[in-house]
């Protein structure tokens, strides 16, 4: 199997978000049940690229 480099792998959730199989909005947080943290389509306030949404939390590591 080759090597993938995160590069890859954010441009591939990228496309997976561009597709708008939900809302194309994108969220990083802690889950609501306690069982870790969610890199997910969201409905509410989110971002348009999965790197915003994981810079924002890098930048504010208090909301996780």
């Amino acid at each position: 199997m080759p090597n993938i480099t995160d590069k890859e792998r954010l441009d591939f959730l990228q496309e997976l978000t561009n597709k708008k199989a939900y809302t194309g909005k994108v969220v990083l947080r802690k889950s609501f049940t306690g069982r870790g943290w969610r890199l997910h389509e969201t409905s509410q306030d989110g971002f348009d690229s999965v790197r915003e949404a994981i810079d924002d939390v890098v930048n504010n590591p208090e909301r996780l």
